[in-house]
């Protein structure tokens, strides 16, 4: 199956109104908590993990029914739909209260999201930028609107690219097919494209555009850095790559309002949007992060971790 259980692009392109997207998500949400009882009501021993969407796609959705600055919002939608992100948050904690209701003294709950939330107001057509500032050069500069996959690129010329939603690349020799950036260039040329993002002021608003810049070592680790995106763009809260920039489109502007029911989004600096760890056992971590849960686990049944995996278990101060 393609996608997800919630119809986001059937409620994008006007295939659903809001109520039959709340209609067709409430039966996933259903559906899993169904199911989460079935698994809860079987599981004796082990490990059990069990994911809830509901709470992610509701917000994507839904965030410009509780954000006055979004350009989609409406104040009659609002009224009918504000409480709906709550809603579903409560609907989570009953479930937490249910399995902290049947769990013994012995067993480890670990409730967990990987990323917080955000608006999404704001588009970033980040090769059109790089267009602009020519670290990117067309083929045939009328096609460049309707070109997508960066097929219109002129690879000879190009130095950065985008790809995804954070990746920026440099064009490197000896690792992209036709690389034109010499290895000697390539700090030079990250320290300039970084200053002058970090620079980008939205010409609407005059707000700061990206919070933070990532390099690949910062984020990444592993026998595969050199394939990594060079830079980890950190959008400020607002602002998110575009969907056309994920596909290596160039639209005509650099920047503009997001008008996509796709309201909320987390794809910034993760400093903007922490996710959260909740547990029924002392969290000995000060700032515990997403790649600690795996050696945590580990950890839960007395199994070291690989020398090749990053983190270290949260509740247990001696290996912190």
């Amino acid at each position: 199956t393609q996608g997800m259980p919630e119809e986001t692009k059937a409620l994008s392109w006007d295939v659903f109104d809001y109520d039959d997207f709340l209609s067709q998500s409430d039966n996933v949400l259903q559906e899993r908590l169904l199911l989460f009882n079935y698994v809860l009501d079987s599981f004796e021993d082990g490990f059990l993990f069990f994911y809830f969407s509901s709470t992610d796609l509701n917000a994507h959705m839904l965030y410009n029914m509780i954000d006055p600055d979004h350009p989609t919002y409406e104040i009659a939608q609002s009224r009918k739909y504000a409480e709906v992100i709550p809603k579903i948050y409560e609907t989570a904690d009953a479930v937490v209260g249910k399995v902290m209701e049947r769990i013994d003294g012995n067993t480890t709950l670990i409730v967990m999201s990987d990323h917080g939330f955000a608006p999404f107001r704001r588009a970033v057509h980040l090769n059109t930028w790089l267009k602009n500032e020519k670290y990117m050069i067309l083929i045939d500069e009328s096609k460049q609107v309707e070109s997508q996959f960066l097929l219109n690129v002129n690879w000879t010329k190009t130095r950065a690219y985008s790809l995804g939603f954070n990746a920026l690349y440099l064009n490197l020799k000896n690792r992209e097919k036709s690389g034109i950036v010499e290895p000697e260039e390539k700090e030079r040329l990250l320290e300039e494209v970084t200053e002058k993002l970090m620079a980008l002021r939205d010409p609407k608003n005059g707000n700061k555009v990206i919070h933070r810049i990532y390099r690949a070592e910062e984020i990444y680790s592993g026998g595969k850095l050199e394939n990594a995106p060079d830079l980890i763009i950190g959008y400020n809260r607002g602002y998110r790559a575009s969907w056309e920039t994920t596909i290596g489109s160039l639209p005509k502007e650099w920047i503009e309002d997001n008008l996509d029911r796709w309201s909320g989004d987390h794809c910034m600096a993760a400093e903007l949007v922490p996710g959260v760890i909740l547990s029924n056992k002392k969290v000995d971590a000060v700032s515990p992060k997403l790649y600690d849960l795996a050696p945590t686990i580990l950890s839960e049944f007395g199994i070291l971790k690989p020398d090749v995996m990053v983190g270290k278990p949260i509740f247990d101060k001696n290996l912190l």
